[in-house]
């Protein structure tokens, strides 16, 4: 009898092990087509498909050292610090999946029962947009220097539209560095173009206009760039688009025709703002940037904020010897606004980053950045590696740029409670322990706050936690209060003022054992 329980335990734990092997149709398919597929597929930027078992299988080593790695999918925003939109991120449990079923030997399962592939018309994600514009076909050659080309497109637009989603499709991706696309009313661009033989004309740094605006840009990795509802850039009538595509040393007879896509708002929206707030040219407190051969060398970048702004995207962006940057906010009372961090730094994945919710900056706030170069021997992506040499401010590969865009808005109250992405209704959390050690509690508004009104109340906390929110008179007693757990993040709640008199009182949240407090005037 005890043999035959031995066997029994035996099978069990056997059929067990059996039942909880991963396979490709029910547990590898359905996180490949939601997470890899976009750009794993026929039409797309990686270099293999993923749409079948037969294409998983036979990459399945490479998926699998990608994924331990956290090398894929490419998500480089340290998500301790910020959460964005649209985040390309396995959970743990999702990466054991796939490792699991590489070391089973990539079983397929029931293929039959496989969730349908994902289909991809094309290249082009906006398939149909209000406005398309191609630069003719261009001829490459760029033996030793970098080149900057701008295309002039006229738009042929009669009226005032608001751009709310942007995708720059460049023609061929194995020589385009990055695109800017810039709208001007001038003619001086047409110009430029009229005076230079062949497509386009030669332009380092801007277009060659001072009245040249950012409507949208392209690097390596990016994708549909997308507006907040009732939100959008301007695009003036009859404005030329100035397509700035820069292709880097070494091509030889390399064919270039890229295309930018615009979808326009059908009714009114608030006008967003691309600038490049933080940058090496006047936010510098110890520059000039310049990084001696054999040096790691650190820069940090201030900006004051003259209007109270509604941040929605931010877009770092260095070249190839930047090792990381990050950015905050130190807002008029002293409280910290994380905005981006970026640890590992790659300069083929980088892009504009979408916030969850819009970041309200108070008028007073500097913007603060720090970026880091390694210019070594040790760093792998230093195209200079065997023999440093001095890297100083420039448009070239080989030069450095630090600069940071900011998409924005004048702030209007209520901004801060839009949510963008919905997985934030789910409660997602982090640990959030970089440069924000403790809970903020930030100025909440109106204030003064009406009587029988609402007042708004946002936070910050940099892990999860119980939160006790409190309004309390000046004799110390409790006239309202909320208590929740919460998740590590930005938050936002809303407190009645109903029923409660006009007077001075102190707003206390506390998390955990952190306690934080704002006067609040009620009339």
């Amino acid at each position: 009898m005890k043999h035959i329980l031995i066997f029994l335990a035996a099978f069990t734990f056997s059929t067990t092990a059996i039942s909880q092997t991963p396979n490709w149709a029910d547990d590898v398919a359905p996180i490949l087509f939601s997470n890899c597929t976009k750009c794993h597929n026929p039409s797309g930027a990686a270099p293999f498909s993923l749409l079948t078992y037969a294409d998983a299988q036979n990459n399945g080593s490479n998926i699998q050292s990608a994924v331990v790695s956290r090398e894929m999918p490419p998500w480089h925003a340290d998500t301790s610090y910020t959460r964005f939109c649209d985040e390309r991120i396995l959970s743990q449990q999702e990466v054991q999946t796939i490792d699991d079923w590489v070391n089973a030997g990539m079983p397929s399962g029931n293929l039959s029962q496989a969730p349908p592939a994902p289909t991809y018309s094309g290249i082009a994600v906006l398939s149909n947009a209000d406005h398309v514009a191609q630069m003719p076909a261009y001829t490459v050659n760029t033996p030793s220097y970098d080149l900057y080309r701008c295309f002039v497109l006229p738009t042929n637009i009669s009226t005032t539209e608001y751009i709310t989603k942007v995708e720059v499709i460049p023609g061929n991706r194995n020589i385009v560095h990055h695109v800017l696309v810039y709208q001007d009313q001038s003619n001086t661009c047409v110009t430029l173009d009229n005076n230079d033989p062949g497509p386009g004309y030669t332009s380092f740094g801007g277009v060659g206009s001072s009245t040249a605006d950012l409507v949208g840009a392209w690097v390596p990795g990016q994708s549909v760039y997308q507006l907040p509802s009732n939100m959008g850039i301007k695009l003036l009538p009859n404005t030329n688009l100035i397509m700035q595509v820069h292709y880097p040393a070494g091509i030889v007879n390399g064919i270039d025709s890229t295309q930018v896509r615009f979808v326009f708002s059908s009714g009114i929206v608030r006008e967003v703002y691309l600038d490049p707030i933080i940058n090496h040219i006047t936010s510098l407190t110890n520059g000039p940037l310049y990084i001696p051969a054999n040096t790691v060398q650190t820069f940090h970048g201030q900006a004051g904020v003259s209007i109270p702004a509604t941040v929605i995207s931010v877009a770092p962006h260095m070249h190839l010897i930047g090792t990381s940057i990050y950015s905050f906010v130190i807002d008029p009372f002293g409280d910290t606004i994380p905005m981006i961090r970026i640890n590992d730094w790659d300069f083929h994945w980088q892009g504009f980053y979408n916030y969850r919710m819009p970041v309200k900056i108070p008028y007073g706030s500097q913007i603060h950045a720090y970026a880091t170069y390694d210019n070594t021997v040790n760093n792998p992506d230093n195209p200079n590696a065997s023999n440093p040499q001095n890297v100083y401010a420039g448009e070239a590969t080989t030069n450095e740029m630090m600069i940071i865009y900011f998409a924005y808005l004048f702030y209007q109250p209520g901004d801060e409670n839009i949510i963008v992405d919905s997985t934030l209704i789910s409660g997602q959390g982090a640990d959030y322990g970089t440069i924000v050690q403790t809970p903020q509690l930030y100025q909440p508004f109106p204030s003064p706050a009406s009587h029988n009104a609402q007042l708004n109340v946002s936070w910050y906390l940099p892990y999860e936690t119980n939160l006790a929110l409190e309004l309390v008179d000046l004799a110390g007693r409790s006239v309202s209060i909320r208590r929740s757990h919460t998740h590590a993040g930005f938050g936002t709640d809303q407190l009645s003022t109903a029923g409660i008199a006009p007077g001075t009182y102190l707003l206390k949240m506390t998390a955990g054992d952190i306690l934080k407090a704002k006067t609040v005037v009620i009339e």
